[in-house]
This record gives structure tokens, C-alpha cells and sequence, in this order.
């Protein structure tokens, strides 16, 4: 009788093919782990996104003249208030004086060399910013009403930048001529506006929003995620009696309403990381919210349209769509584009140029400010007529400076600079060529008025 043992061997050529086999699969779950462990996560992304915020920051020229003024507010009488961006403020003010048409060749020269100082002091300014921080000095509240109580509890220099960021972000809805960088400026005073514990808890999660909405609008969508989970998840756990009455809305109206806001904000984001099925049930929270609160406009329109076109129901959405089209708060230019899409809705639904997320929102956003009034009437509404005429006055000067600066040349600027600025075309792009196309918007029409550089 053969060994017990022997009867269940195997094969000689399967106990050869086992090894293989074997290897193969460690081959397989190791390739796997190491692939698995290449692919960054969500949180690591939005690290590297923040770090890219700061950078842009950081290097945009566009910022230079804003900065530098905040600065000099703030700084002014401090001990230790730099000379540099002092002289760029003086500098810069010189330019409300100068004609927006010169009559003389006289006075074109002196229109000419103001600009060419304006130019080589943003330079040097430039250099003393990546040192100096505005939050080093006293508040601009102080500055302005030294006499008066904070106008809120445990107001900061968050708080402070968070304000300043809302009111930038409606004018630039409704700045339909780019005169201000205004996502630069939005950016930068959100990126100090971190909430803290002893904030407000509506102002809190407002912030949060508000940030979330900014690194959307710039395409930094794994940050914005973070921010607006925040957002929800402090706006949800509160209780309407943490939040204030504004005008004729309840704490729980204005409760609802960020809700809503920040549900739509979420889906907006989340169609910029191609998640759309989330972005829909976000879409679907956010038309909820809204219809508890009795609001129709704009956005629940365009929100339905593309509800009813991702589920494919065509007809619905293009009747959605019409709706839009009708809108008296939308320019000709786009009621005819959103019509235009109704109809092609209609034919073939599976492509549709509205549901771009940058055309949507431009459409979307300059309508309601339209709707509520404009950024004249919300800007009076948020400061009083005084200090809203005080900021929206500001807006033409600025265009007549980017102008002025489009038409100096690189060479004009490094010769008059000295030779302590040499280096300036060696570094990168980071000339007046540069500054030309950041600053105010430049883009293409600084570059003509000012011919290509050498």
C-alpha cells in the first residue's frame, strides 16, 4: 500500500508552475501598493493648491499698488513704516493730478515721466513687500474711525480682510470692464481672513464660504473643497439662532439661505473636479433650500436646466433655459447665447456651451448682482453713501494708471531704474512686459499700446 502522503502530491509540472504563479501575484499586490501609494489624496492636493495661492501672492505685480497702499495706511506715522512703499504710494498719487488727455506736448512729457517714475517705483516697492506685511500695523479700522467701538465682536485682521474681500468680489461681478484684479485682491484678502473660535459664528461660516467660492473661481478646486465642506458642516450643526436677522430675513431665512449658497457653491466646485453625480445632489440640496425659501431667479433656473439635462430629460431643461433667456437682469449678448442653447437643447441635448463652468458663471453672477441692484447700490448698502463713493471713486483712476503704464517700454524702465536694477531683464519675465500684462488686466491691449519689446 503506497504512502498516504505520496497519494496526494501533486504533479511534478504543477508544483512547478506554482512558483510562478505565486511571484506573480506578490509582483501584482506590490505594483498595486506602490501605485496606490503614488496617488496623492485630496487633502495633499489642496496642500499644494494653498501653496501655489501663496505663491501667486506672492509674485503678482497686480497687487503691488493695493498692497502698497494698504501698507502705507496702516503704516502711516509707525516708526517702522517703510520708506520704500511710502515713496511708491506718493508716487502713485502724483498720477490723480496728470490730464486723462494731454493737451500740449508739454504736458504729454510730464504725463510720460510721471508714468516712468510709477514704473521704476513699483519695483522697488516689489522687493520691500516680499519682506514687509501689512498685519504688522493697527488696524485700517483704526485708521478710519479711531474714535469709534469695532464693528464686531472680536474683530481682527481676518475680519477686516474678509470685508474687504466681499466687497472686491461683488465689484468684480459686475466690472464688465476689468478695470480691477480682482481675483488677485480677492485671493489675497482671503487668504488672511482664516476664521477663528472667537469670531461670530455666521461670519465664520460666511468666511468659510467665501474662500471656498474664491479658490473655485481660480481653479484651485481640491482647497475650495475643503473650505466648503467646512462651510456646510458648520452652517448645518448650527442652530438658526446663531445666525443674524439681515433686513427682512429671520436667523432662520439667512440660515437657509447659506445653506443653499453653499450647497451651490459645492456642486460648482465639484463639476471642476468632474465629479458630477456628487455635483448634482449638491444641485438638488441647493433648489431645495431655495424653494423653502420661496426664491426664483437665475440661478434656480440655470440649476433646473441642468438638473433636467443630466437625466437627460431634454425638453424640461431647454424649457428651463428659455426661462433664463428671459431674464431682464442678462445682457442681449447673453440672452441670445442662452437662447441659442434652448434650441440646440431641443435638437441634440448632449452638448451644451451654457453648462461651461466659466460662461455660467459670468452669466450667472453679473445677473444677480444686476438683480440686486448693482455694485453701486450693494456697495452702499454694506458701507453707507460716504465710504461706498469713497471706494467705487478710485476705479477710473486705476484704469487711467494701467493705462499710463502700458506705454513705457522694458528699457525705459531698467535706464531709469540705475544700475542697481541691471538685472531687471535677466529675471525671468519679470519686467515691465510682465507687469503689463498682470496689472489691472493688461493682456493685449497693454502689449499694442506699448509695442513688443525688444
Amino acid at each position: 500500500m503506497a504512502p498516504r502522503s505520496d497519494s496526494r502530491a501533486a504533479p511534478s509540472h504543477a508544483r512547478h508552475d506554482r512558483g510562478p504563479r505565486l511571484l506573480g501575484r506578490v509582483l501584482t499586490v506590490v505594483l498595486l501598493a506602490a501605485l496606490s501609494g503614488c496617488r496623492k489624496s485630496d487633502a495633499e492636493r489642496a496642500a499644494r493648491e494653498r501653496e501655489e495661492i501663496e505663491t501667486r501672492i506672492r509674485d503678482a505685480y497686480s497687487l503691488v499698488p493695493y498692497r502698497a497702499l494698504k501698507l502705507t495706511l496702516r503704516a502711516e506715522g509707525h516708526p517702522d513704516a517703510p520708506a520704500e512703499v511710502a515713496a511708491l504710494w506718493q508716487t502713485l498719487s502724483a498720477t490723480r493730478e496728470l490730464p486723462a488727455k494731454a493737451a500740449s506736448e508739454e504736458e504729454t512729457l510730464r504725463v510720460a515721466k510721471a508714468y516712468l517714475e510709477l514704473g521704476v517705483a513699483l519695483y522697488k516697492a516689489k522687493k520691500t513687500l516680499e519682506q514687509r506685511d501689512e498685519d504688522e500695523f493697527p488696524l485700517l479700522w483704526s485708521r478710519w474711525q479711531p474714535a469709534q467701538p469695532l464693528p464686531l465682536p472680536g474683530y481682527d485682521a481676518g475680519q477686516e480682510h474678509a470685508l474687504l474681500s466681499a466687497l472686491w468680489f461683488v465689484l468684480d461681478a459686475a466690472d464688465s470692464g476689468n478695470r480691477v484684479p480682482a481675483t488677485d485682491l480677492v485671493l489675497y484678502e482671503l487668504s488672511r481672513a482664516t476664521p477663528r473660535p472667537g469670531w461670530p459664528p455666521g461670519l465664520r461660516v460666511s468666511v468659510r464660504g467665501s474662500r471656498g467660492m474664491a479658490f473655485c473661481n481660480a481653479g484651485y478646486h481640491y482647497a475650495a473643497e475643503e473650505e466648503l465642506n467646512a462651510y456646510l458642516s458648520d452652517a448645518e450643526a448650527l442652530p438658526a439662532s446663531a445666525f443674524p436677522s439681515v433686513r427682512d430675513a429671520t436667523p432662520a431665512q439667512v440660515r437657509e439661505t447659506l445653506l443653499a449658497t453653499g450647497y451651490f457653491l459645492r456642486a460648482w466646485n465639484r463639476m471642476g473636479l468632474e465629479r458630477e453625480r456628487a455635483a448634482e445632489d449638491d444641485l438638488e440640496r441647493g433648489l431645495a433650500s431655495l424653494e423653502r425659501l420661496g426664491i426664483e431667479n437665475e440661478l434656480t433656473w440655470w440649476g433646473w436646466a441642468f438638473i433636467h439635462f443630466r437625466r437627460e430629460r431634454y425638453e424640461q431643461s431647454a424649457r428651463s433655459l428659455d426661462t433664463l433667456a428671459k431674464s431682464p437682469y442678462l445682457g442681449d449678448a447673453a440672452r441670445r447665447d442662452i437662447q441659442a442653447s434652448a434650441d440646440a437643447m431641443r435638437a441634440h441635448g448632449d452638448q451644451l456651451p451654457i453648462f461651461l463652468q466659466a460662461r455660467a458663471a459670468a452669466i450667472l453672477g453679473q445677473a444677480l448682482v444686476a438683480r440686486a441692484g448693482g455694485p453701486e447700490k450693494i456697495a452702499v448698502t454694506l458701507l453707507g453713501p460716504e465710504r461706498a463713493g469713497q471706494v467705487l471713486a478710485p476705479l477710473l483712476w486705476m484704469d487711467r494708471v494701467r493705462h499710463g503704464l502700458a506705454q513705457r517700454s522694458v528699457d525705459d524702465i531698467t535706464r531709469a531704474a540705475g544700475e542697481s536694477f541691471d538685472g531687471v531683464r535677466a529675471a525671468g519675465g519679470k519686467g515691465l512686459s510682465a507687469l503689463k500684462e498682470k496689472l489691472w488686466g493688461g493682456g493685449e491691449d497693454a502689449k499694442s499700446a506699448a509695442g513688443s519689446p525688444p
